[in-house]
């Protein structure tokens, strides 16, 4: 019998969730008064679009797309970098009941071409960047490509304009008319198929729900989520197509904050639109943390205007959050752990405490319990164990019943696939994810432990941890390292170093390997499969 008393429960919920899908909720909010204030701008080029900008471009979209046979059936594509245009076939979709598939745009064709293959779309907006590795794919795909940032000709195939101006012959619909496909079910419609990370194979098609995206904007307005800024301006830095970067960018218009957009990470730069744009709000990857704790660059520049900074996608090193929260005079970063089939956000630490080595309590609307690998019962406080999610989770895997069935319980929780526990006071703490642990001597080894002891080393910039096979033990763990620039350290240095601060079991008795970078995922997940390709090529 499970025990209740185990499960934890979300933070109270502060508002109810609408019965509307999320195309009506986006167009109600962007009719509301002050459509002249800034909405995206670019941070490269210094363009702006306002709320109205938005408003009338999503809503020219969407009718010539419903007129061309656009509707709730239908399937569309958007393969982009973040970029200024990147939202608006986004909510144009969203508002006619459209399935939205994002797709990285860094994938190659083969990678690209698979999940084009598994989705079907209709149309496929992409950027002038991405058209290339399209074209590669067939012609079939490239007779249903639209090229969201280009007002110039494209050879071969639409820009936005052209599409937009054949189909409604050069008149604008008016946007205070416009009618979204709306329904009743936001549980059952499917608003987005996100990718999985993938770590373990190829990705798999997540099916997010209306429901799961209004969950989300209630929780971006919970005021133990949430700070005290009244103009609040946020970095979207990360990936949009990332299931992390598309909440921030959904949640942001529909809050009617402004949101500066970076195509990528590039130190001066983004610094450079801290300063410049006064951002209040950052959600960042750890790797971007690092930078912050590290890089001498922060003296160039007056950060003052940051209020907040998240962290998610992967766990934060605490030293390093502690350092980063120090050089830029905030009171606290906030960890956040989820996944994209529970829609980024299920724990978090609240607003009112601080809590360095944890990813926090769970969030409104959401239950978490902790349960043992093998006898499946569930774990009281400071047991480790599998992490469960209940509340408003994906629907499923798309075309991939088998792996849907296998990610849930017999009693519908939804099995993470990560290794953690609780303390007394409710606050979650993850370990690392149950496939990657490193197995020594029928010592479970978390491979997080000890990067996060490597990368506290001064002649350290990052590191990762695997296991490597051992007849005796089972498994030894390996380090490779990525060493500051400009200063040396010998493997023995880092080997006695990381011997002082762990238990036997956790020694580099693998060794380390020295490389220029560490492979990884564009939200900062170590791609652990690509290092142990690494010790296969040696």
């Amino acid at each position: 019998m499970e025990k209740t008393s185990f499960i934890l429960n979300g933070l109270e919920p502060c508002e109810p969730i609408p019965e509307d899908l999320v195309g009506k909720v986006l167009l109600q909010s962007l009719r509301r008064d002050g459509g002249d204030r800034d909405a995206l701008v670019d941070a490269s080029t210094g363009i702006t679009l306002s709320y109205n900008d938005i408003l009338e471009q999503t809503c020219n979209l969407a009718e010539a797309l419903r007129r061309c046979g656009t509707g709730p059936d239908s399937i569309n594509v958007i393969c982009s970098e973040n970029n200024l245009e990147y939202f608006i076939p986004v909510l144009a979709c969203l508002y006619l009941g459209c399935t939205v598939v994002p797709i990285n745009h860094l994938y190659t064709s083969y990678e690209l071409e698979y999940s084009l293959e598994l989705t079907e779309p209709n149309i496929i907006f992409c950027s002038q960047a991405t058209l290339k590795n399209i074209r590669k794919c067939g012609e079939k795909y490239l007779t249903k490509v639209i090229v969201i940032d280009s007002t110039d000709d494209v050879p071969g195939t639409i820009t936005l304009k052209e599409f937009v101006t054949e189909h409604l012959n050069g008149i604008s619909v008016m946007s205070q008319e416009f009618q979204p496909f709306n329904a009743s079910n936001p549980a059952k419609h499917v608003s987005f198929i996100l990718s999985s990370s993938g770590t373990t194979g190829l990705p798999k098609g997540v099916m997010i729900t209306h429901e799961m995206i209004l969950v989300r904007i209630a929780q971006s307005r919970h005021p133990l989520m949430i700070s005290t800024t009244e103009h609040k301006v946020n970095l979207g830095i990360l990936p949009f197509f990332h299931v992390y970067g598309m909440c921030i960018g959904i949640t942001s218009i529909v809050n009617r904050e402004i949101l500066v957009i970076l195509k990528r990470f590039e130190p001066n730069t983004f610094l450079k639109a801290i300063q410049d744009y006064k951002i209040t709000s950052m959600s960042l990857a750890p790797p971007i943390i690092n930078f912050l704790a590290k890089s001498p660059l922060l003296d160039d520049y007056d950060l003052s205007s940051v209020d907040e900074v998240y962290c998610g996608g992967a766990p934060l090193n605490a030293s390093l959050g502690e350092i980063s929260i120090n050089r830029l005079k905030i009171r606290m970063i906030r960890q956040i752990y989820g996944l994209t089939e529970t829609i980024a956000i299920t724990i978090s630490n609240p607003i009112d405490v601080y809590n360095p080595t944890s990813s926090g309590k769970v969030v409104p609307y959401m239950k978490i319990k902790i349960v043992d690998q093998e006898s499946f019962e569930v774990l009281g406080p400071n047991q480790l164990g599998e992490i469960h999610v209940k509340g408003p989770i994906m629907k499923g895997y798309y075309k991939n019943e088998q792996a849907t069935r296998d990610s849930f319980s017999p009693d519908g929780w939804f099995k993470t696939g990560d290794l953690g526990y609780y303390d007394e006071d409710g606050y979650l703490f993850n370990v690392d994810r149950l496939k990657e642990m490193i197995k020594y001597k029928a010592h479970q080894v978390a491979p997080a432990e000890i990067e996060a002891i490597l990368i506290n080393h001064p002649s350290v910039l990052d590191a990762g941890v695997v296991g490597i096979p051992d007849d005796e033990a089972g498994e030894l763990p390996l380090a490779f390292v990525v060493k500051q620039s400009g200063i040396d350290v010998t493997e023995r240095e880092l080997q006695e170093y990381v011997s002082q601060k762990v238990s036997p079991q956790k020694r580099l008795r693998g060794g380390i390997i020295f490389v220029s970078a560490i492979p990884k995922s564009t939200s900062g997940k170590i791609l652990r499969k690509e290092l142990r390709k690494k010790i296969g090529e040696r």
